[in-house]
């Protein structure tokens, strides 16, 4: 029983490295915004999914950010920064920061 348990836990951990992987950032991705994000660079989209991944996790799972909408994503993450910085009593994210998390999150949901 507890080699199938470490089985299954082991094929669970493979199978989410190998999904977060496929969602990876990469220029292609950046390039397909570059219209609706002039300016837009893969450092901006590496650190959005940083600051996406430190600060968001944080609080709850992280969703997928195919997982909802661009109009979603626009009404979600400015909250999401406004309850993180009430919820540390100081700007945690700045407008920067809430700018390249959801630049990341509407990039990858495309």
């Amino acid at each position: 029983m507890k080699n199938l348990f470490l089985l299954i836990a082991g094929s669970a951990l493979i199978a989410s490295c190998t999904m977060s992987k496929s969602a990876a950032p990469s220029q292609a991705k950046v390039d397909s915004v570059a219209d609706k994000f002039p300016g837009y660079t893969l450092a901006d989209m590496m650190k959005g999914k940083e600051l996406y991944e430190s600060n968001c996790q944080t609080c709850h799972k992280l969703a997928k950010p195919d997982s909802e909408s661009e109009s979603e994503w626009n009404h979600i993450v400015p909250e999401m920064v406004q309850k993180t910085n009430r919820k540390a009593g100081k700007d945690v994210l700045d407008a920067e920061g809430e700018k390249l998390i959801l630049r990341y999150v509407i990039t990858m949901s495309k």
